[in-house]
């Protein structure tokens, strides 16, 4: 499915051609906006990486510049010291400020870390890890499942669902980065979402970055019965959830940082003026996926975030009140993210997760 391409849910034929138009409204203004921020988010990372080489570049003593894995040697048995070793040898020798080069790799990681968390969707209550999980005490007592509907707050969906929404698509990469693969597979037919993400960097520079990002989920019509928040409940199952991460390091001073992320994400829209979001929620840590760091010695490889036939059921909650007898679009979607920033390390990264939607539970507290 195209990115932004919103399936025209068929319900009630009255209210057709206004649903019609709501849905027109809410691709174009969301996709708008969307694509200016990821602009932004672009550009201020972009200028971040320049701000780096150029720093970089007072540091490194002209010896070191240039240089290429041949111009270190293992010795002719093959018994002599490493790459690494020597690199780091040959740095010292040649008057490489290493705590310095240090110092300016975290400031960098810092605003790198800074530029991703305010890019990311507003994030609402806290989640713990219980309510992710089927059959919790905790969760049972305190959030109760919807066992049997009240029809005069609450509405169960079930699959199929008419409201399918491939939502945000973002590609960057730098230097010899490349994404080569950014993959939806949301299926309205088989009420599938997730995605998979597969980037990799094999010569990295002094500064190079990976972003890829990719969301889609589903549209609902709810209409309000009474005045309160949205409570929304999703349950799901794994069909296939892989993160990796895999690195190598190229230099004895080389630094990286990457991580892998899956996020539920419930936003509700109605027919105001300019027809955004006027709510939007996540939970941050529903897949918690993969987050390292270091000189690329120890990566974490392949993980397995959930195993197959694996269930999960979150509540969400919206952040506002909405009135009694209000008509509401209820989305539900899996967001996932790979991002790497790299100082002289090679990476392969990349996320393979789909998911199953068995039901949407809205209600009214």
């Amino acid at each position: 499915m195209s990115q932004g391409i919103l399936e025209r849910p068929t319900s009630a034929p009255t209210e057709a051609g206004r649903d019609g138009e709501l849905l027109e409204k809410l691709e174009t203004i969301y996709r708008r906006n969307r694509e200016k921020a990821l602009a932004e988010t672009s550009a201020k990372l972009e200028a971040l990486r320049q701000e780096f080489i150029a720093e970089k570049r007072d540091i490194v003593p002209d010896a070191l510049r240039g240089l290429d894995r041949k111009d270190f040697t293992y010795g002719s048995d093959g018994r002599g010291p490493g790459l690494r070793y020597q690199s780091l040898a040959k740095a010292r020798e040649a008057g490489l400020d290493l705590v310095r080069l240090r110092g300016l790799y975290d400031r960098a990681k810092g605003k790198f870390e800074d530029i991703i968390k305010n890019d990311v969707v507003k994030k609402g209550p806290a989640f713990s890890y219980h309510e992710n999980v089927v059959g919790s005490v905790a969760d049972l007592l305190e959030r109760p499942p919807f066992v049997f509907p009240d029809p005069d707050k609450e509405k169960t969906f079930f699959p199929p669902y008419d409201g399918a929404w491939d939502r945000t698509q973002q590609d960057q990469a730098s230097g010899d980065g490349r994404v080569d693969e950014n993959f939806s597979y949301l299926e309205g037919s088989m009420a599938r979402l997730g995605s998979r993400l597969r980037a990799h960097n094999h010569d990295a520079g002094d500064f190079d970055l990976i972003c890829s990002y990719r969301e889609g989920g589903y549209l609902v019509p709810f209409r309000t019965l009474k005045t309160g928040i949205l409570q929304v409940k999703a349950d799901l199952t794994a069909l296939l959830c892989k993160h990796h991460i895999s690195t190598y390091d190229e230099w004895g001073w080389s630094e990286f940082n990457a991580n892998t992320r899956g996020r539920l994400i419930l936003a509700v829209f109605w027919n105001w003026e300019d027809v955004d979001p006027a709510n939007e929620v996540s939970d941050q840590w529903f897949v918690g996926g993969l987050n390292c760091s270091g000189d690329g010695e120890s990566f974490p490889g392949t993980s397995v975030q959930a195993t197959p036939g694996e269930r999960r059921i979150v509540n969400l909650y919206t952040d506002m009140a909405f009135p009694a007898g209000q008509r509401l679009w209820v989305y539900v979607g899996l967001s996932d993210r790979i991002y790497a920033f790299l100082n002289d390390v090679e990476i392969d990264i990349s996320i393979d997760s789909a998911w199953q939607l068995n039901s949407i539970g809205i209600r009214s507290i």
